[in-house]
């Protein structure tokens, strides 16, 4: 089975497919979006290098790379995936949202998304997340969430948090 649409009240979460590189290239090009990652993915040859690396997931079916959409345009790029960071391919997720659709919560709407699909259709016994740790919105949508903050690490270059979100038991 391949990897689902997942879709929320104003967003649409569609697998990442090579036509959407440019507008995803895009979405990266506001220097903010690099503050964090140790690579400048406003240089476009950078950010398509990144899609690429993406659009080249061979992971569990129903996991990968998604284009998130409002109103039918690309605002940014999600994941869960095997970890490229923790041992053991622990699922991660990531979140990353256009400067210019900031504010509006498209980032908790995406994220929750993401993790609902993980824990509740996959029924994965957790996701992890690494959130550099001066990534204030990430730190605070991460807590939103529900993660648990179970230490700090170096990862994709810098010194991150580490958090953990498990699924919630079913009271009836």
């Amino acid at each position: 089975m391949g990897q689902t649409i997942l879709e929320t009240e104003r967003l649409t979460l569609v697998p990442l497919r090579a036509e959407h590189t440019d507008a995803v290239v895009a979405v990266f090009a506001h220097q903010s979006m690099s503050t964090y990652i140790d690579i400048d993915f406003s240089v476009a040859d950078n950010a398509r290098k990144m899609v690429q690396r993406r659009l080249a997931y061979d992971g569990p079916p129903r996991m990968g790379h998604w284009a998130i959409l409002h109103e039918g345009v690309v605002v940014g790029l999600g994941h869960l995936r095997p970890s490229w960071e923790l041992p053991g391919d622990l699922p991660e997720i990531g979140w990353y949202l256009s400067p210019a659709y900031g504010g509006r919560g498209l980032a908790t709407e995406a994220a929750t998304a993401i993790l609902r699909h993980g824990l509740d259709d996959l029924r994965l016994n957790s996701i992890w997340a690494l959130v550099h740790t001066h990534n204030e919105p990430s730190l605070k949508l991460a807590a939103r969430l529900g993660f648990l903050a179970v230490g700090t690490g170096v990862h994709y270059g810098a010194e991150h948090r580490v958090h953990v979100a498990l699924p919630q038991p079913h009271r009836g």
